[in-house]
C-alpha cells in the first residue's frame, strides 16, 4: 500500500476507510468523522483493484485527487491506494508500509461489512483469523447487521442516523439528471463531480 498523504502526525491507531470513491459523498466524511471515536487518524483507501466491481467512468488517479483536496483540510485525514480491495491485504499493506502503527480498524457501511463476513475467502485465512489482526467499526447502511456471537468483540457500531441513503449511485445519477445534488458533496470538489458526471451515462 502506498501512503500518499498521513493525517495526525502519524499515528499509532488508524482507521481505513475503504471505497470506490465513485464519488466521494458527504456520508463518507460523516463514516471518517465517526471513526475518530476509536483512532486519531482515517485513511482514505483506494484498492489499485476492486474484488467486487470494475474501474468505471471516473479513472483512479481522478478519484485520488478528490480525496487528496478533502484531506488537506482535515488534519486527521490520510490518503492510502494499492492492493486488491480485501480488507485484510490493505490492512498488512498498511503495516508494512508504516511499522509503527500499533492498531487497525476497518471502518465500512454494513453492507461491505456482511460482504467480509460472506466472502468466500479459498485459501486465504477465514474472517475469525482475519479479525486477529484488525477490528471492523461498522455504520448502518439499508438492511439490519447482525454480527455473530463470536465476533462481537471485533466489530462495533459506529452511532450515524440518516446517512444510509446517501450513496455514491444516487449523487451520480442526480448529476446526470440535473436534479439537486449539493446536499450529497463535499463542498470542497461539488464542481469537480460536477463536470465529472454531467452528460455521462452508465
Amino acid at each position: 500500500m502506498e501512503l500518499l498523504r498521513r493525517g495526525a502526525g502519524g499515528a499509532r491507531q488508524v482507521a481505513l476507510l475503504p471505497g470506490a470513491w465513485n464519488p466521494p459523498t458527504r456520508a463518507h466524511l460523516a463514516l471518517a468523522e465517526a471513526a475518530r471515536a476509536y483512532v486519531q487518524e482515517v485513511l482514505l483507501a483506494l484498492p489499485g483493484v476492486f474484488p467486487h466491481k470494475g474501474i468505471e467512468e471516473v479513472d483512479l488517479d481522478t478519484r485520488l485527487a478528490w480525496l487528496s483536496t478533502l484531506a488537506a483540510t482535515r488534519d486527521w485525514v490520510g490518503v492510502a491506494t494499492g492492493g486488491s480491495g480485501l480488507f485484510i491485504e490493505m490492512v498488512r499493506g498498511l503495516k508494512a508500509s508504516a511499522p509503527a502503527v500499533e492498531q487497525v480498524y476497518i471502518a465500512c457501511g454494513s453492507d461491505a461489512a456482511q460482504r467480509f463476513l460472506d466472502w468466500d475467502y479459498g485459501q486465504a485465512p477465514g474472517v475469525e483469523e482475519q479479525l486477529r489482526e484488525f477490528t471492523l467499526l461498522v455504520a448502518p447502511r439499508g438492511a439490519p447487521f447482525a454480527v455473530p456471537e463470536r465476533l462481537r468483540a471485533f466489530v462495533h457500531p459506529l452511532e450515524m442516523e440518516g446517512w444510509d441513503e446517501y450513496s455514491s449511485t444516487e449523487l451520480r445519477e442526480r448529476i446526470r439528471r440535473g436534479e439537486g445534488w449539493a446536499h450529497l458533496a463535499p463542498e470542497e470538489i461539488g464542481e469537480e463531480l460536477e463536470r465529472a458526471y454531467r452528460g455521462t451515462r452508465k
